[in-house]
């Protein structure tokens, strides 16, 4: 042992020695609002136990009533889009240059619409977009409070439900709320706003008040079918209410419609709709509506071994740190010109919930995006250059199969390629079941699931074809770099999941 070494002398103090001598300076306010510090020498820290009062809660805000006019464009038609299954694998790009009202999630669905329209205050509970997203899509959007109902009051300038004592406080962030007290009919003034006790409904009483001199019905079936709405991302017992009331929308509007005098047209453009029996409303086709505009809806999908017709598609969860990773996907998507629709979406409570909303989010934009193949890529990945693989490429799904020292054949779920075709829909849907089935407090990997989904495929399907994407489309940035120091990634993935996935989960 070196002699420096002997001289150094081991010294040791017990915590609570420790703690007793620190010094804690004592720190007030002067009138100023200035601190002054007081330093106490080694006195011991005192901490004054009373209760503190809650902090004040922000104010609330006011509800932007509409009092004046509905403001409309220079055009005299408006299609009103609802969320019939007759509109499945419609086109929506077909409404582009027209004004559109979107009812509920069709706002989603359209790409530039004029309108947002609601009268269901929980709908932002089961919605993929939140309001401040679709106020940034939309020109107006407007809340429709339905005040019939004995159970509905104002309370201190706040729109309450009694029943549950639920307050509507967020009704100051819509562009305008209006208030209706009549269900049957529909009114000729704002005052008498007629709501049918269905958004649906509120969409074409907007448009006639608007003075649209045709209102076009879109996905306005009203029926008891099996499948209640074109896209899957409602829970089922969303669906089971909406199926036991959707009979009384259909009376209401039915009434209504055998009740206007006015002189504009509303038009119905599902064949499937319970409006095709009704006497008061005609039924026309999209495509006689696009000849008559002077347009076409046929729409031809040419595969010219571009990347033309593939949009990259992902999710992240709104005010949480996954949000600026997606900043990241956003910037490289843009930086190579690929088409591309990433989501910012609320958050399910939990990290295993977000993930497992995957299945039904690939099977919406299956149907959002019906012209185009889809490359679906974590928010939490750099696409580093063009994803050329996928030029010329054809499978029903790609996904990459890896060998890992602690799992074998792992199905990985970072970057999945689909085409867009009956069976990838059907995969979708068994997918997004077992998710349901398990429940979002199972154990089991979203991507396990889209395992025994593809190999059920590849048993019952015999022209199903799948591909395992090669490593450098599925790039885990530490353990997969390890393993093929070689290969240049084309999407990388950082497994932000690491570190943020306690941060989505509910308290």
């Amino acid at each position: 042992m070196s002699p420096r070494r002997r001289n150094i002398r081991k010294i040791t103090t017990s915590p609570d020695k420790i703690e007793r001598e620190k010094q804690f300076p004592r720190v007030t306010l002067r009138k100023d609002y200035t601190p002054k510090v007081h330093p106490q020498g080694n006195k011991a820290r005192t901490f004054n136990r009373t209760p503190r009062e809650p902090l004040a809660t922000t104010p609330p805000q006011p509800i932007n009533f509409v009092r004046g006019e509905i403001t409309r464009g220079h055009n005299d038609i408006c299609f009103v889009v609802g969320g019939g299954p007759s509109l499945t694998g419609f086109d929506f790009s077909q409404l582009n240059g027209y004004d559109v009202i979107a009812v509920n999630k069709a706002v989603e669905y359209v790409h530039n619409p004029k309108y947002f329209i609601t009268c269901d205050y929980t709908y932002f509970n089961k919605a993929t977009l939140p309001l401040e997203r679709v106020n940034q899509k939309v020109q107006y959007s407007y809340f429709v409070a339905n005040m019939t109902h004995p159970y509905m009051e104002y309370k201190n300038g706040f729109v309450a439900d009694t029943r549950n004592n639920l307050v509507y406080s967020n009704l100051y962030k819509y562009h305008g709320v209006i208030e209706s007290t009549e269900t049957l009919g529909f009114g000729s003034t704002l005052s008498e706003f007629c709501n049918g006790s269905n958004s649906g409904h509120c969409g074409i009483q907007l448009a006639l008040l608007a003075g649209y001199k045709k209102i076009y019905l879109l996905g306005f079936d009203l029926n008891t079918s099996e499948q209640t709405h074109f896209h899957q991302s409602y829970a089922q017992k969303h669906q089971d209410s909406f199926k036991k009331r959707v009979s009384g929308y259909a009376d209401t509007l039915l009434t209504s419609l055998s009740q206007y005098k006015g002189s504009q047209e509303i038009i119905n453009l599902s064949a499937s709709s319970i409006l095709v029996s009704s006497p008061h409303i005609k039924t026309q086709s999209f495509s006689d509506v696009m000849v008559e505009q002077g347009g076409s809806n046929a729409v031809e999908v040419v595969r010219d071994d571009s990347l033309n017709d593939l949009m990259v598609v992902g999710y992240y969860t709104v005010n949480t740190p996954y949000e600026e990773e997606a900043q990241n996907l956003l910037r490289s998507l843009n930086k190579l010109g690929l088409n591309h629709d990433i989501l910012g979406v609320n958050s399910l409570g939990n990290w295993q919930a977000n993930t497992r909303f995957k299945a039904g989010f690939m099977l919406d934009m299956l149907i959002k995006w019906p012209n185009h193949r889809l490359l679906y890529v974590d928010c939490d990945a750099v696409v580093h250059s063009s994803p050329d693989l996928f030029k010329d490429y054809h499978c029903d799904i790609a996904v990459r199969w890896q060998d890992f020292r602690w799992r074998q054949n792992e199905c990985l779920s970072g970057t999945i390629y689909m085409e867009n075709n009956e069976r990838t829909k059907r995969i979708c849907e068994m997918w997004r079941d077992i998710n349901i089935e398990e429940g979002n407090q199972s154990t089991r990997m979203e991507q396990w699931n889209l395992d025994t989904v593809i190999q059920k495929m590849k048993d019952e399907d015999p022209k199903f074809r799948y591909k395992n994407l090669p490593p450098e489309y599925t790039m885990i940035f530490d353990s997969m770099r390890g393993m093929y120091p070689n290969i240049v990634p084309v999407i990388e993935h950082f497994q932000a999941s690491r570190r943020f996935r306690n941060d989505v989960n509910e308290k």
